[in-house]
């Protein structure tokens, strides 16, 4: 995947562009994981010479933009296609469950979460906008967690570059070994941000 992506964009105008708009479209459904347009975004930017704060300021504007697109999404449809058969494909009761479970435990922080969750982003930020919640909570929440994870997966990109430039196997061997890491790394982080939450809220309500 990672070799296709850099065959189109490599060496063209669409090097920093290109991995924008596939971020764009991620938000409106394209079946990509957004990490691998975030590294691929990276390795460009190495191969091109910009700065890490560059490439990753610009796809972050491109994360919320297309996180903002499935919110407007579940705003303006979520209570007319919530019911029909298309969208129960893509969005089962079952994971409905999950995500109403979510909302119901951690209530608006649950945005903060959903950006570490790949298989429920979507209908979290979904059913936000179609649970009326405050766009700047959401833009704030979102914002928060994508100023985390951004960040990381393009500077993941420029040293993976670095390290094996274009020797796909040994890159996606890397890969491969790193991602148990970052996946555990993540959760540990959601992990304390949950657990500082829930005592600053319950210090908050004993005060009252």
């Amino acid at each position: 995947m990672f070799e296709t992506l850099l065959d189109h964009f490599q060496g063209t105008p669409l090097s920093l562009w290109g991995p924008f708009f596939l971020l764009l479209l991620c938000g409106l459904g394209l079946p990509l994981p957004e990490d691998v347009v975030l590294i691929t975004a990276g390795m460009l930017g190495e191969i091109d010479g910009r700065s890490w704060v560059q490439v990753s300021a610009f796809m972050y504007a491109g994360v919320l933009c297309g996180d903002s697109m499935i919110f407007f999404a579940g705003r303006r449809f979520g209570t007319r296609l919530l019911g029909t058969v298309w969208f129960r494909r893509i969005f089962p009761p079952v994971k409905q469950a999950r995500v109403e479970e979510l909302f119901a435990k951690h209530g608006a922080t649950g945005l903060f979460i959903g950006r570490f969750l790949p298989g429920l982003r979507a209908p979290i930020f979904f059913s936000a906008g179609s649970l009326k919640v405050s766009f700047l909570k959401f833009l704030v929440l979102d914002g928060l967690a994508a100023l985390l994870s951004v960040p990381f997966f393009v500077w993941l990109g420029r040293w993976l570059w670095r390290r094996f430039e274009d020797d796909f196997a040994q890159l996606e061997h890397a890969l491969r070994r790193t991602h148990a890491y970052t996946l555990w790394g993540t959760l540990a982080i959601v992990v304390l941000l949950v657990v500082g939450v829930w005592l600053w809220q319950r210090r908050d309500s004993s005060s009252k």
